[in-house]
């Protein structure tokens, strides 16, 4: 029986980093509605000024502050106010000593005023005048040409996920089109004889394809493509077959079982049966020292254990982060600091990762450790997110400050 060549995190993190480096993400330009959570694949200049003219934030009238300056309720100031803004059209005037001009809020404050009075301080005397009871400093309540973003500033940066507010400003700023990378395309291949499908009916001693289906939303989340999902039974020649027509649709493969070294797991013979190379098999961390990260025609092939909560942590710590940055994603990891509730013993040399439970403490965040075994799926359906212990790391001891690596976001 063959054992693990054992690599270090380090080590692993290298291999991937070069692999990486060497992968050119295709790009292609979409329509800005269909923009939400893809990756920008070069950096967005803004091409105007926002706003582009200078506008009113309130309902009211524009002046000249010094004009309005020592108003008051005893001792108003009049002004002649014989002109008003419609909304959407140009301001083609210009106020002059003495007068005023009526803008609704977001319209074109005219030229030769420097202010907005509310309409709450203002009286209409007559058809022709109005009496300001309160001043107004230079500037206020009117956003300038350029106060939100000026012309040729950056808006988007390369490698960023398109939310639902950037979506917005590009609108803004008339951007109907924007280039993204390709979605990275995935293969999820769940093996074992005990596996079967949701529609397939189950018998005592079977399981459900929890993997593969978990693996495709997580890569969907993150803004893959799955080109194809299926589930192979522990045989060699089949497993070649669905791994070689993998290799056509898609950029990355996932191969969930048959990692270890017992005589039905066939991965890593596989993968070299069809002149692929075996970077890594086997890293030393808890869960998911049974991994195997290999090449074949340029394409990654990730072999992850077969247990859920040891897949799913191989694929947060490593796909995850080899997906971004095929990506050259710049956001980083999502976490958030905490109090450590019990004391964590951790593997010798090996990097642990416990699963942990955020609770919200009077004035911080406490993460209780939850442990269960690593085929039970409630280990990360139950989890807020880990702690990573190094592998020099005896352990943490209670009430340490650690640093919490969510699987999602967590309501404050």
């Amino acid at each position: 029986m063959n054992f693990f060549n054992v690599l270090a995190v380090e080590e692993v993190d290298i291999i991937l980093q070069k692999i990486a480096s060497d992968y050119l993400a295709e790009e292609e330009i979409i329509d800005i509605l269909q923009g939400r959570e893809r990756i920008v694949s070069e950096a967005v200049f803004a091409p105007v000024d926002l706003p582009e003219f200078n506008r009113s934030t309130v309902d009211g009238y524009a002046v000249i502050s010094q004009e309005v300056m020592g108003a008051s309720s005893s001792m108003p100031s009049f002004l002649e106010c014989s002109h008003e803004v419609v909304m959407g059209t140009e301001a083609d005037l210009r106020v002059q000593k003495g007068q005023a001009v009526y803008v609704p809020t977001g319209g074109m404050v005219p030229a030769g005023a420097d202010g907005m009075v509310m309409i709450e301080y203002v009286e209409k005397l007559d058809d022709k005048t109005i009496l300001v009871h309160k001043p107004i400093a230079p500037l206020e309540n009117m956003t300038l040409i350029g106060d939100d973003l000026k012309k040729g500033e950056i808006v988007i940066e390369k490698g960023k996920k398109l939310t639902s507010y950037d979506i917005g400003l590009l609108v803004g700023l008339g951007i109907t089109k924007i280039k993204v990378y390709k979605k990275p395309r995935f293969a999820v291949i769940s093996t074992g004889d005990e596996i079967v499908d949701l529609d397939e009916p189950q018998k005592i001693g079977q399981v459900r394809d929890i993997n593969g289906y978990a693996l495709s939303a997580l890569i969907t989340e993150l803004g893959g493509q799955i080109n194809k999902k299926v589930i192979v039974k522990d045989e060699f020649n089949w497993l070649q077959k669905v791994l070689k027509e993998a290799l056509e649709e898609a950029d990355i493969i996932l191969i969930s079982g048959g990692s270890s070294v017992g005589t039905r797991d066939y991965t890593k013979d596989v993968m070299t049966s069809l002149g692929g190379k075996v970077l890594v098999h086997g890293i030393s961390i808890k869960p998911g020292k049974p991994t195997i990260v290999g090449q074949i025609n340029e394409k990654i092939v990730f072999g992850l254990p077969g247990h859920p909560a040891s897949a799913l942590i191989v694929f947060d710590r490593f796909v995850k982060t080899y997906m971004q940055r095929t990506l050259r994603r710049c956001e980083k990891e999502l976490s958030i600091t905490a109090i450590l509730e019990s004391n964590v013993h951790a593997s010798p040399g090996k990097e642990t990762y416990q699963m942990v439970q955020l609770m919200r403490g009077e004035h911080d965040w406490r993460a209780v450790p939850f442990y269960a075994k690593s085929g039970m799926m409630t280990l990360l359906a139950k989890s807020s997110g880990y702690i990573r212990i190094s592998n020099n790391q005896e352990g943490l001891m209670k009430g340490e400050k650690v640093e919490v690596f969510l699987f999602q976001e967590v309501m404050v």
